[in-house]
This record gives structure tokens, C-alpha cells and sequence, in this order.
């Protein structure tokens, strides 16, 4: 009997061959060649955060959960080196006891390094790019079973395009990142109209170190979240603030299952639960905690990466479509900003960029607001997170990256086989030579792959 894997979602799933973990670089080896010999795919798979199917295979999956942990911190340098199946959870703890931090991240930190580097995962900030952007050298075992290092100073255009490469290069052994003394953060948080943010929007993305902000569509308030580093010490209770949002994903979830039902239900279980939404008194938190927090609720999200300065009329344009169609999710649009990035596959590629996130629970009776999202968004010239739900084809994105030719021949330079690839990825790349299937899974995303 086949081993079947899951990813974290529920979304996807898949019924390899073989599913293997191995513990280090060697048995990646030997699992590639054994892929070599009996003409079977390979893909890895960390925890399973990407809501699409890009690790699954009918070949070889690689589970890297047991090839984890951080094995170097050169505070010289200013790195971190670690396995490619180390959660950023993983990382953060082990920074901290040095008195070292990564210097920014994303929301949620039980992804892997490897998959998160892989498919352009980001936190906010004008200052920073990608986590990619923070990568300073790697391992990889490529199609021919053989292991190499590569950094900017050896073949720049393969490193490039590795930083972002959805696994299609080869599978990462091991990661060293950029990291910074440990550093804390003070949390404002404001209320402003939609109106009066629109007037703003062109300063906001620098008005503190890290912004983002969460807006529910059928409402014209937005919620802001500022981060702005400090010297201060860090506040009594900080450490618990991360739950609250913890406590609203909850409510989220439990609105949502409401909604499957009942759709009206959404906005008026949400406003009545929310309740008045009263100041804030800023608090001082470590980044780590003021970054991240628990997220207990599977869903749902798709999330595009568009010109800086569209962010508001992308928001304005949102705004009237979804509520012309009365669609509600419990969950809030949010918004980040960051900085341009060079890596060819990068969502943040040649541009200042403004990430929009949409999510919404899992069953089906949602998905009709992200394909209506998507649609919009694609309209400003966006470019959808590699990991999260959407529908784009190679035809779609193709023009959409200025070095995509690039990427494809160093593709075909490392892989000529297609070995990394699958139907999803030849659907959102197209396959290595121009043949092969293109994307079996795509008009699922937003469907049947709902396990409700």
C-alpha cells in the first residue's frame, strides 16, 4: 500500500512511491539516484504550508522533518547555518539564546527554512526583501547526485535563481542566513478611515520599520500595526500579546464554519463578536514575538505581490467588487510592504512591493472570493505567493518576470530531465523541454481540494 501525504492545509495530497525522510545529505543522494535509475520524480516537503501541491509526486518525496536543526551560529559573521527541515520557530530559539535574531520574518514560523526560502516567504518592511534576501550561502544536491555550494561568488546566476526556485534546482542539504544582534520592537496600533488611508498610503509603507495593515472589506475602517525598533526594555505581558491574535484566529474559524451554512452570517457574527475596537497602549516587545504568533486554525489563502504604489487602488478596486458580491470571510485582508528583490522567480522581483493577503476557511462555499480577489489583483500587474492558492499558468506569469527565460535555462541547465518536476510545477513553469503535462491540479485550488 501506497504512504499518502497531506500537506498542512488539507488542500493537497498525494500517494508517492516512495516516501522517505532522510537525515542528512547523504541519503538525499542516494534518494536521487535511486529517483535516476528507476525514471521517477523527486520532491521535498517540509511541514507542509504551501496550500497548492507543489511537493506532491506519484515518485519520490523527501520528507525533511528529521533533517532539522541549526548547526552552526557565527556571531563574527553574523550567520546561522542550518538544515533545510529547521522550522523558523527552531531558528528564532536558538538566535535568542545567543542574543541574535533573524531581521524579519514572516507571521508564521512553523515552516520549514528550505520552504520558505523556496517559494518567497516575507515579512514587512521597506528595509527588507524576501527571507530569501537574507540567504548568504547553500547546499544542494542536483539531478546528477552530486552536492555543491553556492553563494553569489561563484556562479551568480544560478544563485539567483536558486533563492526562489520551488524545488525545482535540486533539494537543499543546508542554509546559512544573514541574522543581527537581537533587537526589540515597539507595537503601535491605530484606526484609520479607508479614505484617510488612501490619502497616506503613499507614506505609510515608511512610517515605521515594519507596517501592515488588516481591513475587513464590508467596513471602512483599517487597522494599522506598526513596528518600530527600540532600546526600551521589553514590556510586562509582551510575551502573551501574540495570543490574542491567536484568540481571534479561533474566533475566525468558528465564524467560518457558521458561514459554511449560512453565508449572511459571516459579517454579523463578526461585527458582534469583535465588539467596539478601543486604543491601544503601545507596548515593547522581542521581534520574535512581535513577528509571529500561534496559528491553530487550518484555512485557506491566497496572497499577490504587486507595485508598491497600487496597494491602495488595488484595495479601492477590491472593495467594490467584493461587496457588490456579498461575499464575506471572517478573516481581514492584510497588507505588507517590502523591498525589491533579484532573485529571477522572486514575487518581489525589480520592485518596491505590496503584498496582499486574502484568506478564508476552508470549505468550498468560500473559494468564490478568492478567484474574484485573484482576478483583481492580477489586473494591477500582480504576481501570486508560490505557496498559496491560486490559479495562474506559465502563460499567465510568464511576462510577468523580466528574467523568466533566465530561471528556465538554468532549469534545464540543472534538471534537463524535468526530475524536481510535477504536474503542478509544469503548469505554473511549463515542463523543462516544452512537453509533459501542464497542471492537472489547478482548477482544484479553489474546489474539490477543500476538505472542509
Amino acid at each position: 500500500m501506497k504512504p499518502l501525504w497531506r500537506n498542512w492545509s488539507g488542500s493537497a495530497h498525494c500517494t508517492p512511491r516512495y516516501l522517505l525522510t532522510p537525515r542528512g545529505e547523504a541519503e538525499v543522494i542516494d534518494a536521487v539516484n535511486l529517483a535516476a535509475r528507476n525514471g521517477l520524480g523527486v520532491r521535498a516537503a517540509g511541514t507542509g504550508h504551501s496550500f497548492n501541491p507543489l511537493a506532491c509526486t506519484d515518485g519520490i518525496l523527501l520528507d525533511l522533518s528529521r533533517f532539522a536543526g541549526v548547526t552552526e551560529i557565527d556571531r563574527q559573521a553574523a550567520t546561522v547555518t542550518v538544515k533545510p527541515g529547521t522550522t523558523l520557530r527552531q531558528v528564532n530559539a536558538a538566535l535568542d539564546r545567543e542574543g541574535m535574531a533573524l531581521p524579519n520574518i514572516g507571521s508564521l514560523v512553523d515552516q520549514t527554512v528550505a520552504g520558505a526560502m523556496s517559494t518567497g516567504n516575507h515579512g514587512s518592511g521597506m528595509a527588507h526583501g524576501p527571507l530569501s534576501t537574507t540567504l548568504k550561502s547553500l547546499r544542494m544536491v542536483t539531478a546528477d547526485g552530486t552536492a555543491s555550494r553556492y553563494d553569489s561568488a561563484g556562479d551568480p546566476e544560478v544563485w539567483r535563481c536558486a533563492r526562489t526556485a520551488l524545488g525545482t534546482l535540486g533539494v537543499f542539504t543546508e542554509l546559512t542566513l544573514a541574522c543581527v544582534p537581537k533587537f526589540n520592537l515597539l507595537v503601535k496600533r491605530a484606526e484609520v478611515g479607508f479614505d484617510e488611508f488612501r490619502e497616506q498610503a503613499g507614506e505609510w509603507p515608511r512610517s515605521a520599520d515594519h507596517v501592515q495593515l488588516n481591513w475587513s472589506p464590508w467596513h471602512d475602517a483599517i487597522s494599522l500595526r506598526s513596528l518600530h525598533r527600540t532600546d526600551a526594555p521589553i514590556s510586562t505581558g509582551s510575551r502573551f500579546k501574540p495570543y490574542r491574535t491567536t484568540v481571534d484566529e479561533l474566533r475566525c474559524g468558528i465564524i467560518g464554519l457558521a458561514g459554511r451554512f449560512h453565508p449572511p452570517s459571516v459579517r454579523a457574527l463578526s461585527d458582534r463578536d469583535s465588539g467596539p475596537a478601543g486604543p491601544d497602549r503601545p507596548w515593547v516587545s522581542s521581534s520574535a514575538d512581535a513577528f509571529a504568533f500561534a496559528q491553530p486554525i487550518k484555512f485557506l489563502a491566497l496572497e499577490h505581490a504587486l507595485p508598491l504604489a497600487d496597494l491602495a487602488p488595488a484595495l479601492t478596486e477590491l472593495r467594490g467588487v467584493l461587496r457588490r458580491a456579498g461575499a464575506y470571510s471572517p478573516y481581514s485582508v492584510l497588507a505588507r510592504v517590502g523591498a525589491g528583490d533579484d532573485a529571477p522567480l522572486s514575487p518581489a522581483y525589480g520592485r518596491d512591493t505590496a503584498y496582499v493577503n486574502v484568506t478564508v476557511p476552508r470549505p468550498t462555499a468560500y473559494h468564490g472570493i478568492l478567484r474574484s480577489v485573484e482576478q483583481v489583483l492580477r489586473g494591477f500587474g500582480a504576481r501570486p505567493h508560490w505557496g498559496k492558492a491560486h490559479t495562474a499558468t506559465a502563460e499567465v506569469l510568464s511576462p510577468r518576470y523580466p528574467e523568466w527565460q533566465l530561471f528556465q535555462d538554468i532549469r534545464a541547465k540543472l534538471d534537463p530531465d524535468g526530475r524536481f518536476g510535477n504536474d503542478y510545477v509544469n503548469g505554473v513553469l511549463g515542463p523543462v523541454h516544452g512537453t509533459g503535462r501542464a497542471g492537472q491540479w489547478h482548477s482544484k485550488q479553489f474546489s474539490s481540494t477543500s476538505t472542509g
